[in-house]
This record gives C-alpha cells, sequence and structure tokens, in this order.
C-alpha cells in the first residue's frame, strides 16, 4: 500500500493531479482514443499485425467512429499502425533490420538520459524507484502488470534526466517496443534479472555517478534486448 501511495504523491506533482485543468477534464475524444490505442500497443493488448476493428474500438471507449478514425489517422502517420491493400489497419510489425534500428537509436539516448539522471534526480524520484521496484516485486505472478510497472519506472528515470525533449522522444520509443512480438515478462527468468537490473541502477543513481549510472542501463538494455530478440527468433 505505501508504494501505491507514493506513486500517487509522485504523479500528483509531476501532474498537479490535485488541480485539474478545464484541457485535462475535457480532453477531445480523438486524443482519448490515441492514448488508449498507444497503450494498448505498448502492452501489446492489441498485437503486431492485428486488425484494427474500428465499430468494436467504437463501441468499447463509448464513443462514435469519427474520433476513432481521426486517431488512427494520427497513428499512421506516427508508424504505430499501417493501411494495408483493401482498407485494412492493423498494428505495425517491425522487421528484423528496423529492429536492430529501433535499439540502436534507443538504447544510445536511454544512456544519455541515465547519466542526466544521475546529476539531476531529486531524492522523492529515487524513493519512487524504489516504492515502484517494491511494486514489481509483488507482482511477479502478473506479466500484464509487470509491464506497466516496468514502464512506471522508465518513466521516472526519463522524468529525473531534467530534459523534456529528450523525455518525450523516450516515451515515444517506449510505445514502439510494442511493435515488437513476444511479452519478455512470460519468462520467469528475465523478470528475475530484471528485478536486479533495476535495482542495479538505483543504486547507481543514488551514488549520484553519471559513469555508475551508464554501465546500470546499459547491462540492463544489453539484457532486455538479447530476451526481446531470443523471442522473436521462436
Amino acid at each position: 500500500m505505501q508504494s501505491e501511495i507514493l506513486y500517487t504523491l509522485y504523479q500528483m506533482t509531476k501532474s498537479k493531479l490535485s488541480e485539474p485543468t478545464t484541457a485535462q477534464q475535457n480532453t477531445p475524444l480523438t486524443d482519448q482514443a490515441m492514448a488508449y490505442l498507444r497503450n494498448a500497443i505498448q502492452t501489446q493488448k492489441i498485437n503486431p499485425g492485428e486488425e484494427i476493428d474500428f465499430t468494436a474500438l467504437a463501441e468499447k471507449l463509448g464513443m462514435s467512429r469519427t474520433p476513432i478514425r481521426e486517431s488512427i489517422r494520427q497513428l499512421l502517420t506516427e508508424g504505430l499502425l499501417e493501411l494495408l491493400p483493401g482498407g485494412t489497419v492493423c498494428v505495425t510489425e517491425l522487421s528484423a533490420r528496423e529492429t536492430e534500428g529501433f535499439y540502436h537509436v534507443r538504447d544510445e539516448l536511454e544512456i544519455v538520459a541515465a547519466r542526466a539522471a544521475a546529476v539531476h534526480i531529486s531524492d522523492l524520484e529515487i524513493e519512487m524507484l524504489k516504492a515502484n521496484l517494491a511494486l514489481f516485486d509483488k507482482a511477479k505472478a502478473d506479466p500484464e502488470k509487470l509491464s506497466l510497472i516496468d514502464n512506471q519506472f522508465h518513466t521516472i528515470l526519463y522524468d529525473a534526466c531534467n530534459n523534456s525533449y529528450l523525455s518525450q522522444t523516450l516515451r515515444r520509443l517506449r510505445i514502439r517496443i510494442g511493435l515488437l512480438q513476444g511479452r519478455p515478462f512470460s519468462n520467469p527468468e528475465r523478470i528475475i534479472a530484471a528485478y536486479k537490473e533495476h535495482a542495479s541502477i538505483i543504486r547507481a543513481l543514488e551514488s549520484r555517478v553519471p559513469e555508475k549510472a551508464q554501465r546500470a542501463v546499459a547491462k540492463h538494455y544489453r539484457s532486455a534486448r538479447k530476451s526481446r530478440l531470443s523471442l522473436l527468433a521462436q
């Protein structure tokens, strides 16, 4: 329970949820649909290659097909969705070459963010990472929940780098992870390894030494990449 409370407090300091703005209360339906689809892709509730059912999605979200179409048009331009012959829209599947390019860019930027975070991270953010680690440990039997907790861990890390452009870029790249086949947290060995790697990253950040943070993050992403590519090979 303490971990959940800490995370809520952290979100309030970042998003000022205690004082919602009119814009937050009246988010356009198109933006709501895009947020839902991005999250569904990131967490693989919708799998690579899976067709988007406009009617079912509109019913699920309680809106007309118009905002659904607008959101899909935007996600087509972002490359998260693709239009097939005949008008079918599906979640993009990355080729082996595209996957290699994705990891090359993502991993380099993650290291830059880790070095910056080691310098700028606040005591609250350190505590939030520890709370997140505790939640991760409790959710070991729930792969879907682990994915959400893992995303939260990296979101806190991105916020700590004190560079909004870098943070936003990494958030978008992280959504694209959902375009890769396979669910790493379905593997118990990967769950144990990820927990240890996250703990190592926290210790490195606590040291406030950029080189230690870089090594810890680089090790984490080498391991994560190896696990994901092994799933692609199956």
